[in-house]
Parts: structure tokens; C-alpha cells; sequence
């Protein structure tokens, strides 16, 4: 076979080339998923062996390739290191193994050898008698089973069914069986013991499924013979009896709807047979059907039937019409042009019966069967997915009503939140507007004396302009109160040009003797930026809270202390950045730090307010506040105003 290995590895590329070449394979080596991409139009290979950790694209954006889903190459991933999540991503878009790293060559080479049928041309006839073989009639027996493990491990199992395509067992102990493993058992005492090579093809709640690869044609007869004798001869009654048992126990303890409709299906399946179950659930706009649920697809047909739409073909007519349809032979149908049941007819379904979903008098979707064989499903079959369907709805409809009954809880905790907080700030801003009122008496005393005293030193230069500078600050301070009230009372505000850099420089100035007492290091670099259109004052109250913080968070902390003002230009817009060598922000709080009452300061020392009427000054101004961490310790804000208006 031509193998493709897609690996960065370059020295364990060598190792599998030198051993497909000595197992008889044609190799070919791709380093990287783009480079891989060229060689499957090239070769053509059989199979693809694909390392899931690839420089640039990933294994699994690879497989996501419109030209590289192609179900008639199978895919057999390799990785060290995969999560749950990552191998049904795999598995869905159709890898057929995973094998884990250290890989066992001897390992790889019975894969190998198990897909070597699937992968060749001319084995579309035999991959069609393993459809058929499928679809076979399975006995429920408990054998003894020895499985052998190409690696070197062995365990012991009991069977839980078994059919002359495959077999599923189930054992005590925890085992994580590999893909590939030889089976022995006896099907009689007076018979020496079977031994067939079995590929891992599902695990769920009932155990391990293998499907058998290259029986021997005295395998199969003993098999079919065995199965034949065993099988149940069970009346329509017990049979529905069943059914209604495996889904009332599969709905018991889950309300999760991918959950449900995963265990119905499984349910339904136990008792049907290996028929192959596609369940669609109409959308919100009932104008389409979306797959939700599905056993035996194939890659190709579960992208065909991803999406059909209501009141096309079969299923889109039961989905409109709410009325079950049988088809004895989808191929023989006159209306076969129509793409929903052509997709059905090309991934070679036969007999078919699709049976509405319907809970509380409307249709949810539909619950369709098909089989690979040509036969009509009996009255008997038909009514009983019909009660598995009913059951279905009806699980189907609680899950709803269960997620819409949490959503709608969630969403009164959310506003009883919201509430409270809202409640939060109308206290705050009553106490807001009388504290402003107490503070502004006497700083209006304080305000008055300087003003007088401002004559009275005039003939001191130096006296004059420290009076001046209590003067100036003491006003500035007032109207900083006064805008506190727009927590109770927003006010209009005093937009005109402004120009940054000389807000910048005055507060860096009014901020100096903290920066000195705490021994950090002032760096300016104020590049030549337009002005910009706002309020000053409020522009000045938000770089002031900026620098006071960058201050507090670098006087305790060890190590140089750095405070570093920038302005520049970006995008038409206008930067101010204030950087510092502090600690930086917690995690944690970083999407937190402009909540109101959301402070990482002692309760004495900070309010939790400061910065979120800054960054409530920033969106009022028609521009943004962000804070983020700087990759060499320290945290940056960042200012964003828009330029001034046009004239």
C-alpha cells in the first residue's frame, strides 16, 4: 500500500519508512499538513498515518480539509498526548484508528494489515459484504473470552453479544483496550477455540464492540450456525416491552439533551439490531433539520445529512407532515432525484422507515431507520420505533423545558444581581452628593483664605506662586467633587480642545513628591500628538488615577521602580500609556478591574470606584480604557482618546 506518513519527527519518519518498506509498503514522508496536502494529490496514498502536533496546521485542521474528507482514505492518527474531546473531534471527521505514542511497530503493522482491504481500490465489493455483515442478527450470550493484545497484553472478558461480523464484550477489571486484538473463544465445549483478528470499532456502557477482520470462510459458517440457534424468537410485544425498558433506564438519571439523545439511540439499537439510526431535530424556525444524533454512519453520509430541509424528501415530509414512511427500496423510488433521499440511496440504504418526533401536539424532528439489505420493515418493526420515537419526544421536550427552566432561573439570578447592585449605586450616590456638600463648605473656607492671603504676599515671588498653586488645586479639587455627582445627578459635560501633553505634565508635577518619598524613577515621552476633544478636568481625573495607582502599586513592591508616561498616535486615535514596574494585576482580577466596588487594595485604602469612573470618563469622551500586564513585569493603561472635530 502507499502510506503517507504526515510527522515532524524527522529521525522517527526514517524509523517507519525503513519498516514499511520491509513489511512491503510504499512509503512517502510529510513533515507538515501542507506539505502532506500536496501529496495526496499526488499519490493518492491508501492510508494516511497523520501526527496530530504539526508545526503550523494541526492534525486536526488538516482533517478538516474539504479535499482531504475523503472516506476512501482511511486515517489513522498518532500523538502522545490527545484529551477526550480532541479524539471524538478525530473520530468525527472520520480517522478510523489512534494509536498512541510509543507506538509498537509490530502494532502498526496488524492496522496496517486490517485496513489494507479497505484501502485498496478493489475492495468496494468487500467493504459492501462488511456493511451487509453489519447488519446481521446478533445472539445475546455470555462466552468466555481471552484477548490478546498485539503489545503483549492479555485480559480475560465474557461476551454480551455476538453476530458473524463482530463481537462485544464486556470485563470487570479497567482496561483500555488497544485498537487491534486477537479473540479466542469457544463456541462449543467439544470445538477447539476460535481465534479471529478484531479491530475496536466502539466502547460505550455496555462494553468493547470489535468488528472481525479476514474470517475464514469455516469461521463464518460456524458462526452463522451458532448465531442462528441462539437468537431470541421474541413476540412484537416483548419486543416493544424491551424497548420501552432500555429507554425509561437510559432517560432515568440524565436530562442533558446530547445525553438523551445519545442513550436513546444506544437503546434503540440494543434491541433493533445494527440497522443503521439517524435522528434529526427541526430548528427554531422549523424551515431545517439538524442531525443531533446517529449510529452507523459513515463520515460521507453523516456530512450529507447534516442539514436537510423541512418538506424535502422523506424525512423533510415526515418532519412537515408529522405522518411515519416506510420504503421497502429506497433505490427503486421515482422521486430519487431529490437530493435528500439520493443521499440516502448513494450510501447504499435499502429498506427505510422514518417516524416523526412528536411531544405535546408538535414535531420536534424526526427518527429514521435504515438498512443496508433489501427488506421491508414489518408492521411489528415500524410500530415499535414509533414507541421508541413518542419516548424519545418526550424526553426530548423535558430536556428542553429542563434548560429553558434553568435558563430562565439563571436569568432572575442575573437580575436579582443586578437589582441589588443597582441598589449598591443609588446608596452610594445619595451618600456621594451629601459628602460633596459637606467637603465643598469647607473647602470653600479654604479657598477664600488663600485668595485673601494671595494679596497679602505679593511681594514674595515664591510665596505668591505657592499660594497661587493652593489656589489652583483647590479649585480643580472642587470641580472634581462636583463631578462625583454625576453618580447621582450626571451632568453635561465642558467638552473643548485639549491638548494631552500639557495634562500630562501637570499632574506628573502635582504627583512628584509621592514618586520621590517612594524612590521612583519619572521617564516621559511625550510625542508630538494632536489635540484632543473633551473635558480636562475629567481628562485630568482619569490620568490622575491612573498615576496614583501605577505609584501605589510600585512603592511596596522590590526590584527598580520605573514610571513611564507615553503619548502617541494610533489608528486616528490618541494614546496615553502609563506604565510601571510594580506587580502587575492578578489573573484573576484583570477582567474585574474597572467593576465597580472591585478593588485589590486593603478596605481602608481603596473604595473600588476609581477606576470605573475613569473608565466611564474614557466611554463618555467616545474612547476606551484597557489594562493589561507587560511581558516584563509591571501593568500598562492605556488611554484612548478620539482627536478633536473638525471645523
Amino acid at each position: 500500500m502507499r502510506v503517507l506518513i504526515v510527522e515532524d519527527d524527522k529521525q522517527l519518519c526514517e524509523v517507519f519508512h525503513d519498516y514499511l518498506v520491509e513489511i512491503g509498503h510504499d512509503p512517502f514522508v510529510a513533515h507538515t499538513a501542507e506539505a502532506a496536502r500536496l501529496l495526496v494529490r499526488e499519490v493518492r496514498p491508501s492510508v494516511i498515518l497523520l501526527d496530530v502536533r504539526l508545526p503550523g496546521m494541526s492534525g486536526l485542521d488538516f482533517l478538516r480539509l474539504p479535499d482531504i474528507r475523503d472516506p476512501d482514505i482511511p486515517v489513522v492518527v498518532m500523538s502522545g498526548n490527545l484529551s477526550n474531546d480532541e479524539l471524538n473531534d478525530l473520530l468525527a471527521l472520520g480517522a478510523v484508528d489512534y494509536v498512541a505514542k510509543p507506538l509498537v511497530l509490530d502494532h502498526l503493522r496488524d492496522i496496517l494489515l486490517c485496513l489494507e482491504p479497505l484501502a485498496e481500490p478493489a475492495a468496494v465489493e468487500v467493504g459492501r459484504r462488511a456493511h451487509e455483515r453489519r447488519a446481521a442478527p446478533r445472539a445475546r450470550v455470555a462466552l468466555p473470552v481471552r484477548v490478546a493484545e498485539y503489545g503483549g497484553n492479555g485480559w480475560d472478558a465474557m461476551t454480551v453479544d455476538l453476530s458473524t461480523s463482530g463481537i462485544k464484550i464486556r470485563t470487570t477489571g479497567a482496561v483500555a483496550p488497544s485498537s487491534v486484538a486477537k479473540m479466542s473463544f469457544a463456541l462449543d465445549q467439544s470445538q477447539s477455540a476460535m481465534q479471529v483478528v478484531s479491530v475496536l470499532v466502539r466502547a460505550d456502557v455496555d462494553g468493547y464492540a470489535f468488528q472481525f477482520m479476514n474470517l475464514a470462510d469455516w469461521q463464518e459458517q460456524r458462526l452463522r450456525a451458532f448465531v442462528e440457534s441462539r437468537l431470541e424468537a421474541l413476540p412484537a410485544g416483548d419486543l416493544h416491552e424491551r424497548v420501552l425498558r432500555s429507554l425509561t433506564h437510559a432517560f432515568s438519571g440524565e436530562l442533558e439533551l446530547d445525553e438523551t439523545l445519545r442513550l436513546a439511540l444506544h437503546a434503540l439499537t440494543r434491541v433493533t439490531g445494527h440497522e443503521v439510526s439517524i435522528l434529526h431535530l427541526l430548528s427554531a424556525d422549523r424551515g431545517t433539520l439538524l442531525l443531533r444524533g446517529e449510529r452507523g454512519l459513515s463520515a460521507r453520509l453523516r456530512e450529507a445529512s447534516h442539514l436537510l430541509r423541512a418538506g424535502e424528501g422523506i424525512v423533510g415530509g415526515v418532519a412537515v407532515g408529522g405522518q411515519t414512511q416506510r420504503v421497502d427500496d429506497l433505490a427503486a423510488l421515482d422521486a430519487v432525484s431529490a437530493a435528500a433521499d439520493a443521499i440516502f440511496v448513494d450510501a447504499g440504504l435499502r429498506g427505510f422507515v422514518c417516524v416523526p418526533l412528536q411531544a405535546r401536539g408538535r414535531v420536534l424532528g424526526t427518527l429514521s431507520l435504515g438498512r443496508l439489505t433489501r427488506g421491508s420493515f414489518t408492521d411489528a418493526e415500524v410500530a415499535l420505533v414509533q414507541i421508541a420515537a413518542n419516548q424519545l419526544a418526550l424526553a426530548i421536550d423535558n430536556a428542553r423545558l429542563h434548560a429553558e427552566t434553568r435558563q430562565q432561573l439563571e436569568n432572575m439570578r442575573q437580575a436579582q444581581a443586578q437589582a441589588a447592585e443597582g441598589e449598591r449605586l443609588s446608596t452610594v450616590s445619595k451618600l456621594t452628593a451629601g459628602i460633596v456638600h459637606e467637603i465643598n463648605n469647607p473647602l470653600t473656607v479654604v479657598l477664600s483664605q488663600a485668595s485673601m492671603l494671595l494679596h497679602e504676599v505679593e511681594g514674595s515671588p515664591k510665596s505668591h506662586e505657592r499660594v497661587r498653586s493652593i489656589i489652583d488645586e483647590g479649585s480643580r479639587a472642587a470641580r472634581l467633587l462636583t463631578s462625583l455627582l454625576r453618580l447621582s445627578r450626571p451632568r453635561r459635560a465642558q467638552r473643548r480642545e485639549c491638548a494631552l501633553d500639557a495634562e500630562v505634565r501637570s499632574v506628573m508635577k502635582l504627583t512628584e513628591p509621592g514618586r520621590d518619598m517612594a524612590g521612583i524613577r519619572t521617564v516621559m515621552d511625550l510625542g508630538d500628538v494632536p489635540q484632543v476633544w473633551g473635558d480636562p478636568d475629567e481628562i485630568r481625573q482619569v490620568l490622575l488615577n491612573l498615576v496614583q495607582n501605577a505609584q501605589q502599586a510600585m512603592a511596596e513592591h522590590p526590584g527598580e521602580r520605573v514610571l513611564r508616561l507615553r503619548t502617541r498616535v494610533a489608528n486616528d486615535r490618541i494614546l496615553v500609556e502609563v506604565l510601571d514596574t510594580g506587580p502587575g494585576i492578578d489573573a484573576e482580577a484583570l477582567p474585574r478591574i474597572f467593576d465597580a466596588f472591585f478593588t485589590t487594595k486593603p478596605a481602608s485604602e481603596g473604595t473600588g470606584l476609581g477606576l470605573w469612573i475613569s473608565y466611564d470618563i474614557a466611554e463618555q469622551h467616545g474612547g476606551r480604557l484597557h489594562a493589561e500586564n507587560r511581558p516584563d513585569g509591571g501593568a500598562v493603561f492605556t488611554l484612548e482618546l478620539p482627536q478633536r472635530r473638525e471645523r
